[in-house]
């Protein structure tokens, strides 16, 4: 049974971060260890005025990872949301040591930053992802159109930027996985655009119908099928690319066709609503049949880039 550990957020009630990844990876085959980056009541969603709890501090951070980092008993390492400059380095630091010593680790990058324009963490964190981004350590990054941009230092807005930042990023990470772009980047208010690119593969554009309601952890779910994914893949060489990632892309769809079905008609979930945001959380445990199917229901793959 492969090991992964996972450094990122935790919620005591519902889906996000370590909550999101741990149940679906364990159904799968993995035993997931998880350090926590943040302890908070429920996620952000819900309002600033309505979550409870704490940053893990530095010293706490770098005890654990310490730790466990000596136990070299890992397969793949996963890392997700980090609140501020501290707790990126941190990570950086014991994830890097970790790489280097074993190279055949596969590391899981989700550079949290923000999204639609915002950023969620301090200026300050900006730096830190890009040196991790440039080290040639990481494997595979999963940022979001507006986490792209900044990696790359450029706006994008048509295709052709998208292909150079995607060029300019494989010359230090293999696998680029676009999880979300903007409605005018590929002008379809009607789907979600995922760009998903390996090194001298090329990339592959899929395409996904939105759904009228708003989740959170959809993207904690992905990184967390996705590193699985490509550990086989990578491992046995047995299947393409692309049609892994579409693997991913089906499971998180029928994880939210189950969110909503067992949710009470009519809610559309909305930032800063509590009771819609708890509604209308992510039905992990409901939802374990779907993580180990194989048939995939749909073709969400729409065309090379």
């Amino acid at each position: 049974m492969p090991r992964l550990l996972a450094t990122q957020s935790h919620v005591v009630h519902g889906y996000v971060g370590n909550k999101a990844a741990t149940f679906p990876l364990q159904c799968i085959g993995w035993d997931v260890d998880c350090v926590n980056t943040v302890q908070f009541s429920n996620h952000t969603g819900y309002g600033m005025d309505k979550v409870f709890g704490t940053l893990t501090k530095k010293e706490d951070l770098e005890a654990l990872l310490k730790g466990v980092s000596e136990l070299k008993d890992y397969n793949a390492l996963l890392s997700g949301y980090l609140p501020n400059r501290e707790s990126v380095n941190c990570m950086a630091e014991y994830y890097s040591q970790m790489k280097k010593e074993n190279p055949e680790l596969l590391w899981l990058l989700d550079p949290v930053m923000g999204d639609d324009g915002e950023l969620y963490v301090n200026k300050d964190v900006v730096p830190e992802y890009k040196a991790l981004v440039a080290s040639s350590l990481v494997d595979v990054i999963t940022p979001n159109q507006f986490e792209l941009e900044i990696l790359y230092g450029n706006k994008i807005c048509n295709v052709s930027t998208l292909k150079r930042a995607l060029a300019q990023l494989h010359e230090t990470v293999p696998v680029v996985v676009v999880t979300s772009c903007s409605p005018t980047l590929f002008k379809d208010p009607t789907h979600i655009y995922c760009v998903a690119s390996l090194r001298n593969y090329g990339a592959v554009v899929c395409r996904v119908p939105v759904i009228d309601s708003y989740f959170t952890g959809v993207g904690d779910l992905f990184s967390a099928l996705l590193i699985d994914r490509l550990f086989h893949m990578f491992l046995t060489n047995s299947s393409s690319f692309a049609e892994e990632v579409n693997h991913v892309l089906n499971v998180i769809h029928s994880v939210l066709e189950v969110t909503l079905e067992l949710s009470p008609k009519n809610v559309k979930a909305a930032m800063g609503s509590p009771q819609e945001m708890k509604e209308m959380e992510l039905r992990i445990i409901e939802s374990r049949d779907c993580y180990e199917k194989e048939e995939m229901e749909h073709n969400f793959i729409y065309k090379r880039l």
